[in-house]
């Protein structure tokens, strides 16, 4: 290595950093662009959609509580999403613990199998799903959408499940049997603890993707049934006025909170995980 050559090394990994960090800031600003357009929007003087705003108000906001569609869809929402996050926790868990233990050969094409959902558009999901609901005298019904969501959120379970459990060594079980747990006690006193942040993170963002999600809704629900990804998606045909944003900005908000809540969960399970190695 020639003397000329460290600094020629430093300037190509400063060069390296650079472009990254550019690429990375101009990605995030591009993901941020829509945030930064809505919420403001949300607040606009104007009876109609316009930004810059030309003043402010929290007009829009106080509106959603005087419309009861917007509090119907909501509470839908709600009703759909909770049966939703505990169906895809109960299934997510159960899939991951027995792709987990099933061994090499076929973990791999199981795993695969699960997270089909996460790369299927959610346009063919709900075209499949429909007229086996209709079959069984579902469509229309809550039912329906929370086992359409279910399908799209079991497999988030099963993703944050079975990294918690990758970091459980087997015989930690096999001891617990041995001193005479059955298997229940087993997994209650063992593998639980050792996972359930697995099983909340995944938890939250099941719920969340239930709250958001549309596709499925447009599919699945009906004039009962009305969840608000589904409502927005109708007034926007004919009333893009500033409640629209509004509903937006808080719809933002609750999927950043579960979503920051599940990432803070991952971070501290993680460092429980280094604390106890």
């Amino acid at each position: 290595m020639t003397a000329g050559s460290v600094p020629a090394d430093a300037l190509s990994g400063r060069l390296g950093r650079a472009a990254v960090g550019a690429y990375s800031s101009v990605v995030l600003a591009f993901l941020l662009l829509p945030i930064a357009v809505v919420a403001p929007m949300s607040l606009s003087s104007q009876p109609f959609l316009e930004f810059p705003p030309p003043g402010w108000t929290l007009r829009w906001y106080y509106d959603l509580g005087e419309q009861p569609r917007w509090l119907i869809a909501t509470v839908n929402s709600l009703c759909i999403a909770a049966p939703t996050m505990l169906l895809s926790v109960a299934l997510g868990t159960l899939a991951a613990l027995a792709v987990g233990r099933i061994g090499r050969r076929w973990a791999r094409p199981l795993t695969l199998l699960m997270l089909a959902p996460m790369m299927l558009p959610h346009v063919i999901i709900a075209i499949g799903l429909y007229p086996t609901l209709v079959d069984l005298h579902l469509q229309d019904s809550y039912a329906a959408v929370v086992i359409g969501h279910t399908v799209i959120g079991v497999p988030l379970v099963f993703l944050t499940v079975s990294a918690s459990f990758a970091a459980v060594p087997p015989s930690l079980e096999l001891a617990a049997r041995t001193l005479g747990a059955d298997v229940w006690q087993a997994f209650r006193r063992v593998t639980f603890p050792m996972i359930r942040v697995g099983m909340a993170s995944g938890a939250l963002l099941a719920f969340a993707t239930s709250f958001d999600e549309l596709m499925l809704a447009l599919f699945l629900t009906g004039p009962g049934t009305e969840t608000l990804p589904r409502l927005i998606w109708d007034q926007l045909s004919f009333a893009l006025t500033p409640t629209l944003a509004a509903v937006a900005t808080l719809i933002l908000a609750l999927s950043v909170v579960l979503l920051g809540t599940a990432t803070a969960i991952g971070a501290a399970g993680g460092r429980r995980t280094l604390r106890a190695r």
